[in-house]
């Protein structure tokens, strides 16, 4: 699904006009993404939890050159599921 079938289907659900629907959308974004910047982590109930993980240095090295290298620290973005989302996965396979 892309932003626009997103904004249109919202639309539609709610009986708002496609600009409003973006702008909510495009708000929330940037409320998660700043949350998300600030390392708090953003739990949607039924929907699941946002949260940054930090990674620390390691040293890898490559397989063909048996050389060695410092990979440096860094932050990912973590998503695990919530329950109402596992559940409606689990349907999905059965089903299939």
């Amino acid at each position: 699904m892309t932003n626009q079938e997103l904004i249109a289907t919202l639309a539609k659900r709610l009986g708002w006009t496609q600009r409003q629907t973006s702008e909510v959308l495009e708000t929330t974004v940037s409320i998660i993404k700043s949350n998300l910047e600030e390392s708090n982590s953003i739990n949607i109930q039924g929907f699941g939890l946002f949260e940054t993980k930090k990674k620390g240095e390691r040293i890898s090295v490559n397989p063909v050159s048996k050389q060695r290298f410092l990979v440096p620290p860094k932050i990912t973005l973590a998503f695990r599921p919530g329950q109402t989302i596992k559940d409606n996965l689990k349907n999905l396979d059965v089903n299939e």
